[in-house]
C-alpha cells in the first residue's frame, strides 16, 4: 500500500483505498490467503496421498469450523472500520455474515463422513482417497462462490473481508486464534473417548460431531441474497450493520477468554484497542461530515445560485416578449426547492454532529454517529445527487458523477 502511494504521488496520482468511494460500483478490499504449516513445511491444508496426512487435513479444517462457528462475530469485528461498512453486505463480496463456502465436492466429502454408519479400513481408505482427490476438483470449482467471505481454495482458506485501507495482520491473528481453539476443542473431545477405541476411530467420531453442528455456517449459495439474511437470522449467525455494533464482539467474555489464553492480548488490552477503534471511527465519520456540509455550503449551494440566476433571467427575458414557458417557472421552483432542502439537510447533519460530541461515553457516542449521523449524511447525499442530474454542467463545480464512472 506504501508502494501504492508512493508511486501515484510520483506520478501526480492518488491512490484511492477508501473501500468504497463510489456508489453503484462495487468496492474494494483484499483477500488474505491462510493456511497453517508444521515445522518440515508440511501445509495441513494440502491433501496428500498419505491417509495419516489426510486425517490431518480434515482435523485442520474441522477446527477452522469450529473456530468461525464459534466466533463468526469476532471475524467481523476485526475487519470493522467506517471505510468497509460501506462495503459488506453491501451486494458484492462479501457479505457481514461469517460463512464458510467448501464447494460442492469438498461439502459432498464432508456429508459422506458426517452420515457414517460405520468407521473401518474400508471407509477411511474412501474418505481419505476423497480428500487425494480434492486438488484437482478444486482447481475448477472452488472458487466459483465470489459472495462467500471465506472460502476454501485448494490448500488454504481465502478471507475476503479485509477492506482495502486496512492492515490485513488483525485479521490474520484472528483466523490464527479461532484455529487454535478448534485444535483445543478437538483435543479435548479425542482425548474423552473410549481408550480402547482406536485413534483412526476417535477421530472420525470426533469429525462427524463437529461437522454436523457446524452445519450452519457452510453456506453454498448466493451470501447477497435477502433469503440468507433471513436464514442467517434464524440460525443466529451474528450480522453485524456497522462498526459500533461490529465491535461489541471483541468484548464478549468469550472472545477475552479466547485473546487472554492465547497469551495475545490481556482483557486490559483488549478494551484499550475497542476504545482506540471507536474513537478512529468518530474520527473518521465526522471528517466525512464535515466535508459533506462544507462541499454542499461552498460548492453545490453556489452552484444552485447560478442555475437559478440564469433560469430566472431566462424567464423574464421571455416574458418580456410575450412568450413565457411554464416548464421554466417549474425549473426555478424545482431549484428553489432543491436549494431550500440542501440547506436543511446540511443544517440538520450539523447538529448531529454536535449533539454526538455532546455524549461522553465513546461506544454510545460511537452508536448514534453509525445510526443517526449516518441517516443525515446519506440524507444529504440523496439531495446533492438529484441536483447532480439538472444543474448545467458549466455550473456544477466538480465531475459529474456519471463522468467519473465512464471513465473508470
Amino acid at each position: 500500500m506504501n508502494v501504492m502511494k508512493g508511486v501515484a504521488e510520483e506520478q501526480g496520482l492518488v491512490v484511492l483505498l477508501h473501500e468504497k468511494p463510489f456508489a453503484g460500483v462495487n468496492g474494494s478490499g483484499k483477500h488474505v490467503n491462510w493456511s497453517i504449516s508444521d515445522n518440515t513445511g508440511a501445509n495441513y491444508l494440502e491433501p496428500s496421498a498419505s491417509p495419516l496426512k489426510n486425517l490431518n487435513f480434515l482435523l485442520t479444517l474441522a477446527a477452522m469450523l469450529l473456530g468461525i462457528n464459534k466466533y463468526g462475530g469476532l471475524l467481523r469485528a476485526g475487519v470493522a472500520d467506517a471505510g468497509n461498512d460501506h462495503r459488506l453486505g453491501a451486494n458484492e463480496a462479501p457479505p457481514a455474515i461469517m460463512s464458510v463456502y467448501l464447494g460442492e465436492y469438498l461439502t459432498s466429502l464432508i456429508n459422506e463422513i458426517k452420515n457414517l454408519s460405520d468407521v473401518n479400513e474400508q471407509t477411511l481408505a474412501s474418505i481419505s482417497m476423497g480428500v487425494r482427490n480434492l486438488p484437482r476438483i478444486s482447481k475448477d470449482y472452488s472458487d466459483r462462490n465470489r459472495t462467500s467471505p471465506i472460502a476454501f481454495t485448494g490448500n488454504k482458506f481465502e478471507f475476503r473481508a479485509v477492506g482495502s485501507s486496512q492492515n490485513p495482520s488483525e485479521a490474520i491473528t484472528i483466523l490464527n486464534l479461532v484455529c487454535t481453539y478448534g485444535y483445543y476443542i478437538l483435543e479435548r473431545r479425542i482425548s474423552a473417548c473410549k481408550e480402547e477405541i482406536d485413534i483412526k476411530e476417535k477421530v472420525m467420531l470426533v469429525l462427524q460431531q463437529v461437522f454436523k453442528e457446524t452445519e450452519r455456517i457452510r453456506y453454498e449459495g448466493n451470501g447477497y441474497s435477502d433469503e440468507w439474511n433471513k436464514q442467517g437470522e434464524a440460525l443466529g449467525l451474528p450480522n453485524a450493520k456497522n462498526t459500533p455494533s461490529a465491535l461489541l464482539a471483541y468484548e464478549s467474555p468469550d472472545a477475552l477468554e479466547l485473546f487472554e489464553k492465547a497469551k495475545v492480548l490481556t482483557e486490559r488490552e483488549v478494551k484499550a484497542k475497542v476504545e482506540i477503534k471507536y474513537e478512529t471511527y468518530i474520527k473518521t465519520m465526522e471528517i466525512e461530515f464535515k466535508t459533506a456540509i462544507n462541499i454542499a455550503r461552498t460548492m453545490i449551494l453556489p452552484a444552485l445560485t447560478k442555475q437559478i440566476s440564469l433560469t430566472g433571467d431566462a424567464l423574464c427575458k421571455l416574458h418580456s416578449i410575450s412568450c413565457g414557458l411554464p416548464e421554466m417557472g417549474n425549473d426555478i421552483r424545482r431549484f428553489v426547492e432543491l436549494y431550500t432542502s440542501i440547506t436543511d439537510k446540511a443544517n440538520n447533519l450539523e447538529k448531529q454532529i454536535e449533539f454526538a460530541n455532546s455524549i461522553e461515553k465513546l461506544q454510545s457516542r460511537a452508536e448514534f454517529i453509525g445510526k443517526e449521523g449516518a441517516k443525515a449524511l446519506n440524507d444529504l447525499r440523496i439531495e446533492v445527487d438529484i441536483a447532480e442530474t439538472c444543474v448545467a454542467d458549466e455550473f456544477w463545480p466538480m465531475p459529474k458523477y456519471q463522468t467519473l464512472l465512464s471513465s473508470l
